[in-house]
């Protein structure tokens, strides 16, 4: 969880308004559910689930796979 925000290549909006609320690391919005990420301004699916796979999460859980 010590991967920085910066690290995962977000766009530099995005990056700056997440350094405005004061997230830095990926550990700092662990306690947010993923609708609260969505409703950050700026945050797109793809960084989304840039964010999401950097925590560990799976953007989608409920979806199963198809063969």
């Amino acid at each position: 969880m010590d991967t920085k925000l910066a690290d995962l290549r977000l766009r530099p909006s995005l990056l700056r308004e997440q350094k405005q609320t004061g997230y830095e690391v990926v550990g700092d919005m662990q306690h947010l559910p993923s609708a609260e990420l969505l409703r950050i301004p700026g945050m797109g699916g793809h960084d989304w689930r840039k964010i999401a796979k950097a925590m560990g999460r799976e953007p989608f859980p409920d979806v199963k796979k198809r063969r």
